[in-house]
């Protein structure tokens, strides 16, 4: 429902030919928000009810599909893989593991020390090649090495296969490396 607050908001909007004067209505739904502009006299209390009958509905069934919408893809990005690369020719690095908000990883630190047994696992031998982990949480880590170049992949994907595994690993790499080369 709109709440008239007092004093009520003004603009001036250039136009063509003149400044224009209009009162602005703030409209609330959920998350959502609609600024109007409206000319003439501040709005009667029957215009904000014929605006709440209007617009509230509507509004309100937006905000929800846009919410929604917004949750399913937020969860699609953390659930589905993390990532780490580093190059160890140039140090450059890309890391989806670790949080927007701190420094902390936001993986298990168990999941960490595998990705380091993995990476020592690289520098002990010179070739290039790659490793499969399942955990046992059935959490799979996949780690890559091509040349001085590691990725480790953080998947969460319960009863999937080693196929559909490395198969989803090759579908990162040309979405978030593709301008990186990594043998096949």
């Amino acid at each position: 429902m709109c709440q008239r607050q007092e004093p009520h908001q003004k603009m001036f909007v250039n136009t063509d030919s003149e400044q224009e004067e209009l009162v602005l209505v703030v409209y609330k739904a959920l998350e959502a928000t609609i600024c109007l502009m409206i000319s003439g006299p501040y709005p009667s209390l029957d215009f904000f009810r014929k605006i709440d009958n209007f617009i509230g509905p509507q509004l309100t069934t937006l905000a929800n599909v846009v919410g929604e919408q917004s949750a399913k893809k937020q969860q699609s990005s953390d659930q589905q893989y993390r990532y780490l690369y580093f190059n160890h020719m140039n140090l450059a690095q890309k890391s989806s593991v670790h949080s927007r908000k701190s420094s902390l990883p936001c993986v298990a630190p168990e999941i960490m020390r595998l990705m380091g047994d993995i990476s020592a696992d690289f520098a002990s031998f010179q070739e290039d090649g790659e490793t499969f982990v399942k955990t046992m949480s059935d959490c799979w880590i996949v780690g890559r090495k091509s040349d001085q170049r590691e990725l480790f992949v953080i998947l969460n994907q319960k009863n999937a296969n080693l196929i559909e595994i490395d198969e989803e690993v090759k579908r990162l790499g040309i979405t978030q490396f593709n301008n990186i080369f990594f043998l096949d």
